[in-house]
């Protein structure tokens, strides 16, 4: 009988705690413009965007990054969650331009001081290698009215 308790009582908590998600930032959801996107290569090179052409729609439980190119418009779509304090894990669900990449999922650190974004990647928790072959993305954003 005790046997039988303690399995349900695991398996109570198997199927509890997969279920908690924390709940979405409020001071992240609306729109922002990126005023400076920085790339940086895992060979040490940066390439740094300050177009101003790049927004992110932040909503419940996904985003959407929208650029302007000079061959059109290309958009992402991110379900993401807050993980973390100051972390979210983003998992690509579409993309008019990076389709190789749907389905992967970065984790960001952001930082919200008054109507400014600041997210960073966090390194994958992997290898060392394959961590150091990762490139960086660092974002700096003002709050925007959104479409």
């Amino acid at each position: 009988m005790k046997l039988l308790a303690r399995f349900r009582l695991l398996l109570s908590f198997l199927c509890i705690v997969p279920c908690v998600h924390a709940a979405p930032d409020p001071a992240l959801l609306g729109c922002w413009r990126a005023a400076k996107i920085v790339l940086t290569t895992p060979d040490g090179e940066k390439a740094e965007d300050t177009s101003g052409r790049c927004t992110l729609q932040f909503k419940e439980d996904q985003f959407e990054s929208t650029c302007k190119t000079a061959s059109g418009t290309a958009t992402t779509k991110y379900r993401y969650q807050v993980v973390r304090p100051q972390v979210y894990a983003a998992t690509m669900a579409g993309s008019t331009f990076r389709t190789e990449m749907v389905g992967s999922t970065r984790e960001y650190e952001y930082h919200i001081t008054g109507d400014q974004l600041r997210t960073v990647t966090v390194p994958p928790a992997m290898a060392f290698a394959a961590a150091a072959a990762a490139q960086r993305v660092e974002t700096e954003a003002a709050r925007a009215p959104c479409p």
